[in-house]
């Protein structure tokens, strides 16, 4: 049976991102009209230094460089000169739990994590960085060993499809973010890139503790994937509303939505934060916006 593209992804569709994510460069971040933080922090935080050459000493040099052994053979002070290593690991937390089955525009909110994750990917290993991940679905979470080759990437696109075709669940387990997070300072080491692509709707207190000690090691990017009709919900009187599985017929007033938007702007406001405090990157995803001219707005060029 052939699905509806906007409500499941397959993996032909993630596959064939990789051309378009050749446009991207994960590292070289520019200001667009997302939400940025932290932009005074390294770019390579906790990556190691690699020896390049030796060269005459020149006032300034850190003395600590200086290379005793040429400088006693030859009899001139010399010092090492190091370039910054500039492979890291890419590592990615997909969100694929029920919350993210939805969607009003050109794709649910679960295919867009998808599709976003899926160009991350392919850009990291086009910049040749060993790229992992989580995929957090409704049954547990998938884990993918960071490697630096196109077999780590397929295992990860691969767990993205099989947790995106089962939603919806008819039986949820509880798996939360926090527990995500935990499982995610484990699996990462310093220097990491983390990209967190999800709706961030339960991050509650104990993951927003999380992200802080992996704000420590980590450089955090927060993809927060969105959708219109969840922040601005028309007072259309009698509706029907639907999860895939069950209906049930309820009154929108204005007073309802005006409630509906209040809401939607303290998670906002508490993501935006949490963004702040821990110098992570803050972008949002629209499901009304091509993924890759979402990420092409920051990551472009």
């Amino acid at each position: 049976m052939s699905l509806d593209p906007g409500i499941h992804t397959n993996l032909q569709r993630l596959l064939a991102l990789r051309f378009a994510a050749s446009r991207l460069n994960l590292f070289n971040r520019r200001l667009a009209s997302s939400q940025l933080f932290g932009e005074t922090r390294s770019r390579f935080r906790g990556r190691g230094m690699e020896f390049e050459e030796v060269r005459l000493y020149q006032p300034g040099d850190d003395i600590r460089a200086i290379d005793w052994r040429v400088t006693a053979r030859t009899g001139k002070p010399h010092t090492k000169l190091f370039r910054e290593e500039r492979e890291r690991p890419v590592h990615l937390l997909v969100d694929q739990r029920s919350s993210l089955y939805f969607g009003s525009a050109l794709r649910f909110k679960s295919v867009l994590a998808a599709e976003l994750a899926a160009l991350v990917a392919w850009a990291a290993l086009d910049n040749s960085d060993r790229i992992g991940g989580q995929v957090l679905g409704d049954q547990g979470q998938r884990e993918v060993r960071a490697r630096r080759n196109r077999h780590a990437v397929l295992q990860l696109l691969h767990d993205l499809v099989q947790a995106n075709r089962a939603l919806p669940s008819p039986s949820p387990t509880t798996l939360s973010l926090a527990d995500a997070l935990e499982t995610c300072r484990r699996l990462t080491r310093p220097g990491t890139a983390l990209f967190i692509i999800s709706d961030f709707y339960d991050l509650d207190a104990a993951a927003e503790k999380s992200l802080h000690l992996l704000g420590r090691h980590a450089d955090i990017r927060l993809v927060q994937v969105v959708d219109s009709l969840e922040t601005d919900l028309p007072a259309l009187g009698q509706v029907t509303l639907s999860d895939g599985q069950h209906r049930q017929r309820m009154a929108i007033d204005s007073a309802m939505a005006r409630h509906f938007h209040e809401q939607a702007t303290q998670r906002s406001d508490r993501l935006k934060r949490l963004a702040s405090l821990t110098r992570a990157q803050l972008v949002s995803a629209s499901t009304a916006r091509d993924p890759l001219v979402t990420l092409g707005a920051v990551y472009g060029g």
